[in-house]
């Protein structure tokens, strides 16, 4: 089995990523589409990107009140469209979190 975690320059680039993105919130897309883009079949669900890496990988998110942005699914893309599967899988971590934060509100 090959070892799934990142590469330290993929760890590095992330960590850049991920502080541009706390920092510029999902404004972002505006600016660099190449680095965070909409998944345009979902409803709030975000694609942080690491193109041009060893395992080119992806993470999902979504995005809550108070500038909170949720890490929700993390995978290796290995063909040109993001996989339906992966996707499915943030969907369903997206609402349930939605969920738990609208009762939270309601307390």
């Amino acid at each position: 089995m090959k070892d799934p975690s990142l590469k330290p320059g993929e760890v590095k680039q992330f960590e850049t990523r991920l502080s541009v993105l706390v920092e510029k919130g999902l404004l972002l897309m505006i600016q660099r589409s190449d680095i965070l883009d909409k998944i345009e079949t979902e409803e709030n669900l975000y694609e942080l990107r690491l193109p041009n890496t060893q395992n080119n990988p992806r993470f999902l998110l979504c995005a809550l009140k108070g500038k909170r942005i949720i890490l929700l699914h993390a995978f290796k893309k290995k063909g040109r469209k993001t996989d339906r599967r992966e996707i499915e899988i943030a969907v369903k971590r997206r609402d349930l979190i939605m969920e738990m934060a609208e009762k939270e509100s309601k307390e």
